[in-house]
Formats: structure tokens, sequence, C-alpha cells
């Protein structure tokens, strides 16, 4: 089990969310969720996948979702 940021492009299973954050579960980030990472950079956001719709999310909230 690891964080979002530490992860190459492909796609995951959402473990855990260690932040209560209302805005990833609004986005559809939760617990047992597919999550398919498509960009993944030093620096910046993170551009991924859920369901049929493409998110950027901030270095931040990655690091606080936890897949395997």
């Amino acid at each position: 089990m690891d964080n979002l940021l530490n992860k190459n492009p492909g796609t995951y299973t959402v473990v855990k969310i260690n932040t209560p954050c209302k805005k990833l579960y609004e986005l559809g980030i939760i617990p047992g969720s597919k999550i398919t990472v498509i960009s993944s950079n030093k620096r910046g956001p993170i551009l991924v996948r859920i369901g049929n719709s493409k998110i950027a999310i901030g270095r931040g909230m990655a690091g606080a979702i936890l897949v395997e």
C-alpha cells in the first residue's frame, strides 16, 4: 500500500484516504474505487481518471490517497 504520489501511470484500487476531504468523495474517490494515473510528474498536479472523467489532483491531496 502506497500513496498516489509514488505510483507510475496505471490503474490502482483506492484503499484508504488519510485526511477527511469532502471534495475527493464528491469526485468519486472513495475506498474500493478504481483510479487510473495518467500522468505523474515530479512537480505540479497528478492527472487521473475516475470513471469517465479526467481530473487533476494537487500533490497534497494525492499524498493522502493510499492505493494498491
